[in-house]
């Protein structure tokens, strides 16, 4: 319910000229679903790493992700922006998931939050996110900064 309600308003700030009270932790994911067709905008929390990828994450009983698993490239709204991006969803190594919702969640504690991550001496608590991760699906985006 709650995400029914937000998702909406998400995605109207990040397309129009408020983006900017945003998109430096929110973008928005755009794609055709797999069996329907349908056109979906789902926004969500990112960081990006030195080199330009940005990662995600998601929890994995929430299906829409499946969607983007054959796909190698997607369209991004990021910092007001409709951009082509590459995609790669990783769903089996919890490992590489873990260190990058540590990554995540060391950058913001509402991703610590909703990933149910507790903090110790302002760190994310690394127990917390092994466990997190085993139910969780990183999406990672490749950009063109050029």
């Amino acid at each position: 319910m709650f995400w029914r309600l937000i998702n909406p308003i998400t995605i109207a700030i990040s397309k129009s000229f408020l983006h900017g009270l945003i998109s430096a932790n929110i973008l928005v994911l755009n794609f055709k679903g797999v069996k329907t067709g349908k056109n979906y905008s789902i926004p969500v929390s990112y960081l990006e790493n030195p080199e330009g990828r940005l990662s995600c994450v998601t929890d994995r009983p929430f299906i829409w992700w499946r969607n983007l698993v054959n796909l190698e490239k997607i369209k991004v709204l990021y910092k007001g922006n409709m951009i082509e991006a590459e995609i790669n969803i990783e769903s089996k190594d919890n490992q590489i998931i873990a260190d990058r919702l540590e990554s995540l969640c060391s950058h913001s504690r509402i991703d610590g939050f909703f990933a149910e991550v507790g903090y110790k001496n302002g760190k994310p608590i690394r127990q917390d996110i092994e466990k997190s991760a085993a139910n969780m699906v990183l999406i990672q985006l490749g950009i063109d900064k050029s």
